[in-house]
Order: C-alpha cells, then sequence, then structure tokens
C-alpha cells in the first residue's frame, strides 16, 4: 500500500513539560486506521515520532526536519503534523506551514492563535478549545456565586497574554471589576512580591495561570501570606496539572528513583524543575 506520512512532535523530553506517553496513544491511533479496512483502505499511515520538549527552538527544528527530508517521495507523501503541545511553540510552525501548505494540529496548545487571526494560519488546527473560551466558564461561575471583584496571576508567555486580555474586558461588560493582571517572569522564584501586590489591592479571587513548577512556589507563598480559603481567598488552577502536582514528597520521590535507575537521563532534570503543566 502507499503510505501516507504523519510528522509528530511530542513532549517526550523536556524541562517545562512532559508528556511521551502521547506518542505512545498517538501510536496507538494510527495503527487502529490502519487495522479498519473501512478507513484508508488503500493507503497505510506511518507516524514519525520527534521530541519537541516544549521548546519553540526544538520544535522548529524537528519541523525543518520533517519538512526537507532527502527523501522527496516521502515528503510528496506528508499528510501533516500532529503537534506541538505547547502553545508558546505553536506560532512559529504554523506560520511556515502555509509557505509548505502543510497542516499542522495541535492537541493541546490552547493559546497563542485564537479565531480571530485564524486567516493568518490556514493551515493551523486544534482539537483542543482554545482558552479565550473560558471566559463563558468564569463569568457564569462568578456571577452565580456573586462574586464582583478579581484579579489574575499570570506567567508571561504568548500562552496566556491575549487570553487575559480578552477575559478582562469580558469582565468589565458584565459588571465584574477585574482588579489587575499581575505577571511575572517565567525564571522567577520569589513570589513574595507578586501575591504581596495582590493582597494590597483586595484581590479575593485570583485566577492563576502559570505552570505547574511555578504553582508549587505560588502555593507556597500563600500559605505563608495568608492568602489561603482560610483567609477567604479563591484560587482559579489551570486543570491541566498533574494529580500530584502538589505533592513535592512524591516529586523527590520519582525524582530520587528516576535518578537510580538512569542516571543522566533528561527526565531527571525534569522532574527536579517542576514535573509537567
Amino acid at each position: 500500500k502507499p503510505e501516507l506520512y504523519i510528522g509528530g512532535i511530542f513532549p517526550i523530553t523536556g524541562k517545562k513539560y512532559r508528556a511521551p506517553e502521547l506518542a505512545k496513544v498517538a501510536q496507538m491511533a494510527v495503527e487502529d486506521v490502519n487495522l479498519n479496512s473501512g478507513i484508508l483502505s488503500s493507503h497505510k499511515l506511518v507516524l514519525s515520532i520527534n521530541d519537541g520538549k516544549c521548546e519553540a527552538d526544538v520544535v522548529m527544528k524537528r519541523f525543518i526536519d520533517i519538512i526537507k527530508t532527502k527523501d522527496t517521495s516521502r515528503f510528496r507523501s506528508t499528510v501533516g503534523m500532529l503537534g506541538p503541545a505547547c502553545s508558546d511553540t505553536v506560532e512559529p510552525i504554523a506560520g511556515v506551514s502555509k509557505h509548505f501548505r502543510t497542516v499542522v494540529i495541535s492537541y493541546s496548545a490552547e493559546g497563542s492563535i485564537s479565531s480571530d487571526n485564524s486567516n493568518d494560519y490556514p493551515y493551523f488546527f486544534r482539537t483542543i478549545a482554545e482558552n479565550k473560551q473560558y471566559k463563558h466558564a468564569y463569568i457564569a461561575t462568578l456571577q452565580k456565586l456573586g462574586w464582583s471583584k478579581v484579579a489574575a496571576l499570570t506567567q508571561d508567555g504568548a500562552k496566556y497574554s491575549d487570553y487575559m486580555s480578552t477575559l478582562q474586558d469580558e469582565f468589565q461588560n458584565n459588571d465584574i471589576e477585574f482588579v489587575m493582571n499581575r505577571k511575572f517572569p517565567k525564571e522567577a522564584t520569589d513570589m513574595s512580591m507578586y501575591l504581596r501586590d495582590l493582597k494590597e489591592r483586595g484581590a479575593k479571587i485570583i485566577i492563576g495561570e502559570f505552570y505547574a513548577s511555578s504553582a508549587r512556589l505560588i502555593m507556597c507563598e500563600a500559605y505563608k501570606s495568608g492568602m489561603t480559603q482560610k483567609q477567604g481567598y479563591v484560587w482559579f488552577l489551570p486543570g491541566w496539572f498533574d494529580d500530584r502536582w502538589y505533592d513535592i514528597d512524591w516529586l523527590r520521590r520519582v525524582k530520587n528513583k528516576t535518578e537510580a535507575l538512569q542516571p543522566g537521563n533528561e527526565s531527571a532534570s525534569f522532574i527536579s524543575n517542576g514535573g509537567t503543566i
């Protein structure tokens, strides 16, 4: 059978976001399609698995490697890209893909490119809702609970910038006071200044948009600063954190076990630098 190639870009290793299981799931889907005589019965799908590490430069390099293969027949048979995972890495390859007329479908990048600028990225699609759609859930929840004052604490990056600006406008249109959006750089480790700003502005309902590594630091500082549920504070955290993102003892055990089994393996550095998003 003629083969159709899919270039897969997954966060197999890396420090910011690591989900090697995504590559396995994608491979299982490809095998299911190939075994189904009712779908593409005259062709065979082939998935190439590439590690994007959730880093923009690495993802672009993987994209170029897939596109610029020396096997011209393989390039002509490449039907598209599956990935990348992280919003901060999407926009560069989504922009380049239109010049190669190559479809890019992301399975988890909810930020950066939105429906507002989709015409600039005609070959980009996603199988997950963009984060701008969260506004409907936030507004309904705040109105239901009678909360009329909200703030945000966000990590710098394309994942959250446009989304938070849109959310602020929607709050104001629905008579909900948006106190402030306090941003912090991704390399920040001392969160006391940022939480102090929120506390001084009287923010009690806080929307948090950051990676799990920062979330652990923020929640620790919130406890020290008296900004938890006990003191009447409410934190909205991302729903895609791991179930045990807050469990430092568990993370330490995993780190030690990984280092013992595979010394020098990048997965050890992943654990010590904050885990998955």
